[in-house]
């Protein structure tokens, strides 16, 4: 059953060093779902082969974090400088690893000197039966 579906993240992202991550006031929100749908769009990139990457990081006490799975959901998805370009990922299956109580995003851009405005929208699903 979906939970929410909510826009998580919208801004500038700049640098091949910086790491940015989710609004934290749905850190809760996304640690209440079993399972994490993410999509999105950049748009205005600019850089030499500029990639995306977004990981679901998760954390029992939102202080310490780790990433939920071992791959990233969205991994070095390469990005368009000429057009917006369309990303979707998905944290797999919530049988096959422990879900902690909170939850957020984690985005990076690759290449050289990558920059552009990146949309993010997550939709939570509860595989609990009832």
């Amino acid at each position: 059953m979906k939970v929410f579906n909510q826009c998580v993240f919208d801004g500038f992202v700049s640098g091949s060093t910086a790491v940015v991550y989710s609004d934290s006031q749905y850190n809760a929100v996304l640690g209440n779902a079993d399972q994490l749908s993410i999509g999105g769009y950049t748009a205005q990139v600019t850089g030499t082969n500029p990639t995306l990457t977004v990981q679901v990081e998760q954390s029992f006490d939102n202080v310490r974090w780790q990433n939920r799975n071992a791959a990233a959901e969205v991994a070095g998805t390469t990005l368009s400088t000429t057009a917006e370009t369309p990303f979707s990922g998905h944290d797999g299956d919530p049988t096959t690893r422990p879900s902690l109580a909170f939850a957020r995003l984690r985005i990076a851009l690759g290449g050289a000197t990558p920059a552009g405005q990146v949309r993010i929208w997550v939709t939570g699903r509860d595989q609990a039966e009832g």
